[in-house]
């Protein structure tokens, strides 16, 4: 018999990743190659994209690409990290890379203005750009089918933004076309109520003799309609497979017209406030939150809405929208096991992972309602704090079966940990903020008198240190890094580390306090150490809350009201 022919030798694997870090150095050593050589040029178009579009809105582009660029590394790691050269790929992005070098080197000498003109060497030079930006992309992706999706992403975001530009025009178009019959429903919808003649002293003025408001364009809800349309359009992309389509972009004018008239109902509810409240509180108080309650309600509203409804959604089986089951039966009859979500005896919970993304989120998401609701109702001292204590503490006690500590004893690093970031925080703390006497003085509880000074400071301590870490340390801690890993949060376990979670839910944590975003970020930097110490969420509870008495304590102590907020 013939002798066994040796099989053909195989090309020798690549080690993981190697190609994808080549193809980055390329697109960097390029950007690099540029920004020395063409900084003048580069300076030149970064001034003409600012004047005709607003350069900050590209940024937001961008970031808003970076993010979902890194969402899809997390997601295709595997293919990322197997992923080849692309000989075709190679070819298009050196092509167009050497086209905008000449391109950059034509502006520097001064080459194309003569020919173009201004705004064609600017149109030319951006063109190439953008080529040589799709190609650059295409060299990041493992697979090049994958760019349309990303360009079509940029391109939507893009035109968003874009629009924004003009905001105020469409602003003033819109009120031009419905502002009169705004007026008109917020006269049908007050008079009932008003408890005196309505009087419309002007064309946009309304109101009684105790109270009347003037109603100007950028109340007139065209920013209402333009948030709705694309909290719509986020849910309908996001949630695509679960929705009948063409009838879910019935959604849409749905949607634009119930915020419509919300934004009357919002205005008339001011007037009564003026009326029936206080002038005060309607102005500083409930005005500037109203209109985010009516978005809240009309678009978390529309969104349940069209998930109860046959008409737009598709609905599943008991079996894929959690219904929980121990076991399921075959067709004969004999038990077989279902998928059950692999028990823990060492973390916070003796099942599962972690809580459940409802667990996390529910006592946040009702923090983050009734604090706008009670700062609608107020003007200066927030005197209905106790009411965001109370609101979560029920929420919390509720899901008390979800929230079981283990045995171990309480964490002494996570104690450190909240000790240093007080420390930290005060040290990063601006000294104009503990100046200004007005805003101190507007935040003393001292004004309320005793005995309910002394009870409005004990619930706010209590909210301080035990209700408001607790909310906020699920969500941020509890839920958001675990979704960043993976889409269904109760297959990862509480305290699995990832670069892109880790930093992402502390820069998220940041953004979330406003004006004290640099020193929020570094504090939920110190908290995600803490909850990685032990991988148990109690410990990054307990370093938020060190960090929130001590601070408590230094307002009391030394009456810096301003710096609890």
């Amino acid at each position: 018999m013939p002798p066994p022919q040796p099989s053909p030798a195989k090309p020798p694997a690549l080690p993981p990743w190697w190609a994808f870090c080549g193809r980055a150095a390329i697109v960097i050593l390029e950007m690099a190659v540029m920004v020395f050589c063409f900084s003048g040029p580069i300076a030149t178009i970064r001034a003409d994209v600012l004047e005709s579009t607003g350069f900050n809105r590209w940024r937001i582009v961008l970031l808003a690409l970076v993010g979902l660029l890194l969402n899809h590394v997390r997601k295709h790691a595997a293919e990322y990290r197997d992923s080849r050269f692309s000989r075709p790929i190679l070819a298009w992005n050196g092509l167009s890379s050497v086209a905008l070098v000449a391109c950059l080197w034509g502006m520097a000498g001064g080459f194309i203005e003569p020919v173009l003109g201004r705004w064609g060497e600017f149109l030319l030079v951006m063109a190439v750009a953008a080529i040589w930006g799709v190609s650059a992309l295409a060299m990041w992706l493992p697979r090049p089918g994958q760019v349309p999706y990303f360009v079509g992403f940029a391109a939507f975001v893009t035109a968003i933004f874009w629009a924004a530009l003009y905001v105020e025009r469409f602003t003033g178009l819109f009120w031009s076309y419905t502002g009169r019959t705004t007026v008109d429903l917020v006269e049908t919808l007050l008079t009932p109520f008003a408890g005196a003649p309505v009087i419309r002293p002007e064309p946009f003025v309304i109101g009684t003799d105790a109270f009347k408001v003037e109603i100007k364009k950028a109340c007139g809800g065209f920013q209402g309609i333009g948030l709705i349309s694309m909290l719509l359009g986020g849910y309908l992309w996001w949630f695509r497979q679960i929705h009948r389509f063409p009838q879910a972009f019935l959604l849409f004018p749905i949607g634009i017209g119930i915020i419509w008239l919300a934004n009357a109902v919002r205005i008339t509810a001011l007037i009564l406030v003026g009326i029936w409240i206080d002038p005060k509180i309607a102005v500083d108080g409930f005005h500037s939150q109203a209109g985010w309650i009516s978005f809240l309600v009309v678009g978390l509203g529309t969104i349940w809405v069209a998930q109860q409804m046959s008409f737009f959604s598709i609905r599943a089986p008991a079996d894929d929208v959690g219904l929980p089951m121990a076991e399921a039966t075959s067709p004969a009859g004999a038990a077989i096991a279902a998928p059950v979500a692999s028990a823990k005896t060492d973390g916070d919970l003796a099942v599962t992972h972690g809580p459940s993304a409802v667990a996390c989120l529910l006592p946040f998401l009702v923090l983050t309602a009734v604090t706008i609701l009670t700062q609608a109702f107020t003007s200066g001292f927030n005197y209905l704090y106790p009411l965001r204590v109370i609101a979560v503490a029920a929420v919390l006690w509720s899901l008390r079966r979800h929230y079981r500590p283990g045995p171990q004893p309480l964490s002494v690093v996570g104690i450190g940990i909240g000790v240093v970031t007080f420390l930290v925080w005060m040290a990063l703390a601006p000294a104009d903020g503990l100046e200004d006497a007005e805003k101190v003085a507007a935040m003393d509880p001292a004004q309320l008198g005793q005995p309910w000074a002394l009870l409005w400071l004990l619930f706010r301590l209590a909210g301080y240190t035990i209700t408001v870490p607790i909310a906020e340390e699920l969500a941020f801690r509890g839920f958001l890094p675990r979704r960043l890993i993976d889409d269904d949060i109760e297959r990862v376990p509480v305290g699995m580390f990832t670069w892109l979670s880790f930093l992402a839910s502390s820069l998220a944590f940041g953004v979330m306090h406003g004006a004290d975003w640099q020193r929020a970020t570094l504090a939920g930097l110190a908290f995600a150490l803490a909850l990685y110490h032990r991988r148990r969420l109690s410990d990054a509870i307990v370093a938020h809350a060190t960090t929130n008495a001590f601070l408590g304590g230094y307002v009391i102590a030394t009456g810096a009201w301003t710096e609890w907020g």
